[in-house]
């Protein structure tokens, strides 16, 4: 399995990059990389600012040309094109808590199932940023972008497709559920990620 990280540049709302915002210690990126290093066969980075990101040990690539700024499905199709399994995670930038048990369990399903996709779903709200896809979908990424479908919702409802939820989750999963899927967008969601990150860290301590 190869992960693949979406790390957008500038966010509008939040003024800065996100991935490069530092919680309990270490930046965002470094925190995703560290977390899925152990379990992807490489780890992908799709950005428009590679120079941003040349202390990482990771595969760094930008968009094809062709589809370049056209939003995170032109990351998508970059990242499994790239990709040399036939599984991979998406995990966008904004998502600091994305655990590595998640995302091991996100790609079994998608491949006891032979699903196309396995995308989780909380209060009703799809993370298509962060689930595991088949590479065999690069093609109908790419047909997506060509027809100006730059929605990844477009692409979802082309897809053979399983989504998850809390209750289908293993009870340790179902515990981190909601912080894993939790993204950050603006300067307030940045504090209160500060916070459940002292929560978390003071959790483990406890145990």
């Amino acid at each position: 399995m190869d992960t693949i990280i979406l790390a957008g540049g500038k966010s509008s709302r939040m003024g800065e990059n996100k991935a490069l915002l530092t919680i309990g210690e270490m930046r965002v990126i470094d925190r995703l990389v560290d977390e899925y290093s152990t379990i992807s066969h490489q780890i992908i980075l799709i950005t428009n600012q590679p120079e941003v990101y040349d202390d990482l040990r990771v595969t760094i690539k930008s968009d094809v040309k062709e589809f370049r700024g056209q939003g995170p499905l032109a990351g998508i199709y970059t990242g499994l094109k790239e990709a040399t399994t036939a599984t991979s995670l998406i995990i966008a930038c904004d998502m600091p808590f994305a655990s590595s048990a998640m995302g091991g369990w996100l790609e079994a399903e998608l491949v006891q199932g032979d699903y196309d996709a396995v995308i989780p779903s909380e209060d009703g709200q799809l993370h298509p940023l962060f689930g595991a896809y088949n590479r065999r979908i690069v093609p109908v990424v790419r047909n997506c972008l060509v027809e100006k479908k730059r929605r990844v919702t477009d692409l979802l409802s082309q897809l053979h497709m399983k989504i998850v939820e809390k209750q289908d989750a293993p009870k340790d999963l179902q515990d981190i559920w909601n912080d894993s899927f939790w993204n950050m967008n603006t300067k307030e969601d940045y504090r209160l990620a500060l916070e459940i990150d002292r929560r978390i860290r003071g959790d483990k301590h406890e145990l």
